[in-house]
Parts: structure tokens; C-alpha cells; sequence
């Protein structure tokens, strides 16, 4: 799972950092000094199910992201590491991960972008570890329109996610609704997975260098690739929609 953005600090999103952390630098980029020195920033999530590219990737989890930036040209390069943990009577049914990401992520006039390359590794699990090429582009236009894809050097897995939705402000809390179209080509030449789903969530400030939130992802694809029943550990049962709530903490400084 690439750091395409699960949540951005200023305008949220569902979709991992690895997912997370260049989603948190696009969020920061506004308020970044022009001095070239470090800054750092994490996110934790707590959820009742990991939803990625249209497939469950977790039960009930933890994923945590650790990074650090630092001003260069007109953006920011950053590097971070993520881990996501499942936990529960149902944690052995799901992988954990470990990934490591560089990227760099800009703004220009109407858009924000980031592009990174992600080490996804699966401790404990002896899958094969890969590397992972993303890219994002959010455009400053009616409903935030935002483009992303990837490809998998190791397995030439590839695909696009198209997401939208408009964001409101009610006292000290911003809210939104995302509406997600998108695919995924397995380099195995199996079928092709395409997807769509809407997430709703909220987040407000806690201070000047964080902002807690809460998130409900609802997502459907054209082939069984989420967790129905699970057994001693093993899936036993699958189906093609699946749903996620969440909540999160995001902090920079």
C-alpha cells in the first residue's frame, strides 16, 4: 500500500502513508518555513478495518507513521516509516506491514502533488518485499478533485483512484465527503479489480501542531476482496463490499 494519501492535514482523504505521510506533507505544505530545516510529524489511526484500492488489507488495526521533512526548491522532500499492526481475536487472519517511504511533495498555482517510492515489507509473514512508485495530484478546484496511481516494480501491479467530495466547516470542526472511483491491474494477468466507494469523516485542531478526527468508509468492488467470516484465524467467507470506521490523531512540529 503506497503513501497516497488516507488522510491529508487540511483536506482529509480515505484511501495508507506510506498512504499517510506525503498526504501530511501536502496538508503542511501552506505554513512551512523557507529556511531549510527539519521538521517532523506522525499519525496514528486506530480502525475497525484496514480498506485499501478496493480489497481489506486488516481487521481491526493500528497504523502508525513516523517522518520528517525538510524544505527544498519550491517543496518539501520527506522520508517516514509506517507500520500497521492488527490486533483482536481476528489479527492472525491479516499481514503485518512495514514499509519505508521517501518522497517529494510541491504545490503550484491550482494544485498540490507528491510523488514518492515506497519499501513495502510484511515482517513475520515471509512475503516477498517490493517497491512501490505513487504519485498524487489534488487540484484547487470545486469539490477537490485528486488524481493517484501506482505501480509495483516487483510485481507490475498498477492503477488509478479518482477521488472527490466537498469539505464543510462547522465551528472549531471541518468535515467532508469523498466520493473514490478507481482500479487496480495485477501483473499476474489476473482480472482487473475496479472499485468505487464515499467516506465520511471530521477532524478538528488540538493546539497548533495537531488535529484529532473521525472517519466511516464504505467501499464495493466488482470481485470478493473483503473478509465476511473469519475462523481461528483464517478468512472463511468473503464478499465484494466492505466498511471501516476509524479514528485519528495527526501531529507536526
Amino acid at each position: 500500500m503506497a503513501m497516497t494519501a488516507r488522510f491529508k492535514a487540511d483536506q482529509y482523504s480515505g484511501s495508507s502513508m506510506m498512504r499517510l505521510a506525503g498526504s501530511i506533507i501536502l496538508g503542511t505544505l501552506p505554513v512551512a518555513e523557507a529556511a531549510a530545516e527539519i521538521g517532523y510529524f506522525s499519525e496514528a489511526i486506530v480502525s475497525s478495518s484496514v480498506i485499501d484500492r478496493g480489497e481489506q488489507i486488516g481487521g481491526p488495526s493500528l497504523e502508525i507513521a513516523i517522518g520528517a521533512d525538510v524544505a527544498v526548491g519550491a517543496g518539501e522532500v520527506y522520508a517516514a516509516v509506517y507500520r500497521l499492526t492488527p490486533f483482536g481475536q481476528d489479527q492472525e487472519a491479516f499481514a503485518d506491514e512495514f514499509d519505508y517511504t521517501v518522497g517529494y511533495a510541491w504545490e503550484g498555482e491550482g494544485y498540490a502533488a507528491d510523488v514518492s517510492a515506497n519499501w513495502l515489507t510484511y515482517p513475520g509473514i515471509g512475503d516477498e518485499p517490493s517497491l512501490e512508485l505513487a504519485g498524487e495530484i489534488g487540484f484547487d478546484a470545486p469539490l477537490n478533485p485528486t488524481l493517484a496511481g501506482f505501480y509495483d516494480a516487483e510485481f507490475e501491479d498498477y492503477g488509478l483512484e479518482v477521488t472527490a467530495g466537498p469539505e464543510w466547516d462547522a465551528g472549531n470542526w471541518t468535515s467532508y465527503l469523498i466520493g473514490r472511483l478507481g482500479f487496480v491491474e495485477p501483473g499476474d494477468g489476473s482480472e482487473t479489480r475496479s472499485y468505487g466507494g464515499v467516506e465520511i469523516g471530521t477532524l478538528r485542531p488540538v493546539g497548533d501542531r495537531a488535529e484529532i478526527g473521525g472517519f466511516a468508509r464504505f467501499e464495493v468492488a466488482n470481485q470478493d476482496s473483503f473478509a465476511d467470516r473469519i475462523e481461528n484465524g483464517q478468512i472463511v467467507d468473503v464478499t465484494d463490499s466492505g466498511l471501516a470506521v476509524g479514528a485519528f490523531i495527526v501531529a507536526s512540529f
